[in-house]
């Protein structure tokens, strides 16, 4: 029985080798965990944006001790309009090392200057200098090293001097705020360089995920080709005799069903392998001619590696004993955590005859590698049909 090679076997190896292999991955650097700190204090730099000056308007409202109340509104009002101007500045930008930091060196310098217009304006007793118990924490998030303590030291000295040189504040007064300021900001410091490390360790963590995905995925990639050498050398040695012939071909086939495999996880890094390309892929192989039908599927490797050698083998059955037409599918069993695995033809069946090596080694793996069940039958007047029931997400390792 004549067998088509798998796809890409015929390739030469380095076009085999540029398909298969995924692209060189990019050097991850403390950019990148900088960069995810930023915008998560972006975000949260917005919504405080937002409730300060929503606050700041219900104080109002609530008929806070103010003075020039038209003017603090016009202050607000334009403070949310800048604010919402953040929401618009293209997103490249803030990634970007040459504009994101003047970007956050101006959103520090308005928000201390509002604050000390509001003040100014309103009168000390509108306690509006609170706002910077707000502010500190971004300060101390989207700044670091000596740029962070000088933007620190500047809200302190700010709310002393706003609170000192308005005179309605007593000594006690102005050095109960700025240590209360000043022990929120070593807090917010401290939260903020715990941000920084764990962004560190995520952005690290990911790399390292993402280098193990390539090793693997080269792994499979020299598997792959390495059993695909073994399948050609094995037919170099292949006898004339037509049965001996056959055993060689049928050999060479499983252990290309296994390539295949190992050429999917190459593709994909290791990761779970598509049901339906594996059968296509096999299909194709085996009988080109042969319809496939399957259901969206995932399947864990080991698994996918039993369900190609069982389905080499079910469709070389149906080609050589079998008649056609040859279909192959894959759909849910009684319930949606179960597959059903199953390769129909014309024949009239296995005729009391007992199971050849191929159906053989199709109960075997069904039963023990993939705790599933094996069913052949023939309808009278229908077709032959070899059914494989297994669970959908099994993973072999957990399996007793």
């Amino acid at each position: 029985m004549s067998r088509q090679t798998p796809p890409g076997h015929d390739d030469p190896p380095r076009q085999r080798a540029a398909r298969s292999l995924p692209r060189p991955l990019a050097p991850a650097t403390g950019w990148e965990s900088e960069l995810e700190v930023r915008a998560a204090a972006r975000r949260a730099g917005v919504w405080l944006g937002w409730s300060s000056v929503a606050a700041v308007l219900i104080a109002l409202a609530l008929g806070i001790h103010a003075h020039r109340r038209v003017v603090v509104v016009v202050l607000i009002v334009g403070a949310a309009l800048l604010n919402g101007s953040m929401l618009v500045v293209p997103h490249r930008w803030w990634r970007s090392r040459r504009w994101s930091r003047p970007l956050f060196t101006v959103w520090s310098g308005g928000l201390l200057i509002l604050v000390a217009l509001l003040v100014l304006v309103a009168g000390a007793h509108a306690d509006l200098d609170l706002l910077l118990f707000l502010i500190v924490p971004f300060l101390a998030t989207i700044h670091s090293g000596s740029a962070r303590v000088a933007w620190l030291a500047a809200a302190i000295g700010l709310l002393v001097l706003l609170t000192g040189a308005s005179g309605d504040f007593s000594a006690g007064a102005v050095a109960l705020r700025a240590v209360l300021l000043l022990g929120a900001a070593v807090l917010a410091v401290a939260l903020a360089d715990l941000n920084r490390a764990a962004a560190a360790t995520r952005i690290a963590l990911h790399d390292r995920a993402e280098l193990e995905r390539l090793l693997l995925a080269e792994a499979h990639h020299r598997v792959k080709n390495s059993l695909q050498t073994v399948a050609d050398l094995l037919l170099l040695s292949r006898p004339a005799g037509t049965g001996d012939a056959r055993a060689f071909d049928e050999t060479a086939d499983r252990i290309r069903a296994i390539a295949v495999v190992h050429r999917l996880l190459a593709d994909r890094r290791g990761a779970d392998v598509d049901a339906g390309e594996l059968l296509r892929l096999i299909t194709r192989s085996v009988a080109p001619d042969a319809e496939v039908s399957t259901v969206p599927e995932r399947l864990d490797p080991d698994v996918a590696q039993q369900v190609g050698i069982v389905a080499n083998e079910l469709i070389a059955n149906a080609v050589e004993h079998g008649l056609a037409p040859i279909r192959v599918a894959l759909a849910h069993g009684d319930d949606p955590t179960s597959l059903s695995l199953t390769v129909s033809d014309g024949g009239d069946g296995p005729n009391g005859h007992a199971p050849g090596l191929g159906l053989a080694l199709v109960e075997r793996i069904t039963r023990q590698g993939l705790h599933g069940r094996f069913r052949l039958a023939h309808e009278p007047d229908g077709p032959t049909v070899a059914t494989v029931s297994f669970a959908a997400h099994l993973s072999v390792a957990e399996n007793p």
